[in-house]
């Protein structure tokens, strides 16, 4: 059977990817200096608060990145939802990626306590993930549901399911498409420990994409994992127990529903 793909379409769909990652990466930085300068603008002596405004930062960093997104989608002729792929999905599974995310959000707190108690991860790499993350976590409920719960997730599933995977999917077997965009992905979060079980997450959520040829699952599933990192508590004996075959149970049943139909 003659091959579908051809190496100038994956060096294309490449290098758009890099492109959309590096305007990814450029936005947050201009977003923030813009920031910065109105507000040294308007009243200088405000510019000490900055250090304590990152996840406000973040915020309006992110919905100025959206906003860019939608206007290079109208230079492409089309729109951010088609870009996007913000395509409807099954109702009867809008409950299930929501449980997948909190399940697989408890999945990896066990990982990574076991890697730690196994002395598998350096201490360097717990701290700078910890400090990393410093900021968000001790900003107000409100703030913090607004950033982990909306804006992040709702940012990065345009840009590495949306525009990323959508665009590699059309050029290369639709596994590697996801590595890639999940290996972005991870790569976007900076920290040693965050790349690892980012890039994991991104293999889930770009098969949930591809499976439903939509960002809506996948949007779901990282708000719901978000949102329990954020906000679930600690490990218990339900949530060591439950999350993994809860997991497989839900996998199990998308599978089934796409039986005989190509991933």
């Amino acid at each position: 059977m003659e091959n579908k793909y051809s190496l100038k379409g994956v060096l294309i769909a490449l290098a758009k990817c890099i492109l959309f990652f590096a305007l990814y990466l450029l936005m947050q930085i201009v977003s923030v200096a813009l920031i910065t300068l109105a507000l040294g603008l308007s009243s200088p002596e405000k510019l000490e608060y900055l250090t304590q405004m990152s996840v406000e930062l973040n915020i309006i960093a992110g919905c100025i990145t959206i906003l860019i997104f939608a206007l290079l989608a109208k230079l492409f002729k089309t729109s951010l939802s088609e870009m996007a792929h913000f395509n409807k999905m099954p109702p009867r599974f809008i409950l299930s990626m929501i449980v997948m995310g909190v399940a697989t959000s408890y999945i990896v707190a066990m990982a990574l306590t076991g890697l730690e108690l196994l002395d598998l991860i350096p201490d360097s790499w717990v701290q700078v993930q910890n400090d990393t993350y410093e900021d968000v976590v001790s900003a107000s409920p409100l703030l913090q549901g607004l950033f982990v719960g909306i804006i992040a997730p709702l940012l990065e599933e345009i840009l590495f399911r949306g525009c990323m995977l959508g665009t590699l999917k059309k050029e290369m077997h639709p596994w590697i498409a996801i590595c890639i965009s999940a290996l972005f992905f991870g790569l976007a979060h900076g920290t040693p420990l965050g790349i690892i079980y980012a890039t994991v997450l991104g293999l889930i959520m770009g098969w949930l994409m591809v499976r439903f040829n939509s960002i809506l699952p996948s949007i779901l599933f990282h708000v719901a994992y978000n949102l329990t990192v954020s906000f679930g508590g600690g490990l218990t004996i339900f949530t060591m127990i439950l999350p993994i075959p809860i997991l497989i149970l839900e996998i199990v049943d998308i599978i089934k529903y796409f039986r005989g139909k190509q991933l």
